[in-house]
């Protein structure tokens, strides 16, 4: 099964960050309704199994 760590929604938290800890980063995904545009976040860590939003970049 695919990781967060493929998936281009995943940001790692930076180790000066507050709620830093290894492995851990946010899925961030934008979403657009009626009123326009917004971002959802949500904790993650790299081996965790990646969800149906899963996005790879291929070049």
């Amino acid at each position: 099964m695919a990781k967060c760590e493929k998936c281009t929604f995943f940001f790692p938290i930076p180790e000066e960050d507050m709620d830093f800890e290894p492995d851990k980063g946010d899925c961030v995904r934008q979403q657009e309704d009626t009123k326009g545009k917004f971002w959802l976040s949500r904790p993650v860590f790299r081996s965790t199994e990646a969800c149906e939003h899963l996005s790879v970049q291929t070049s």
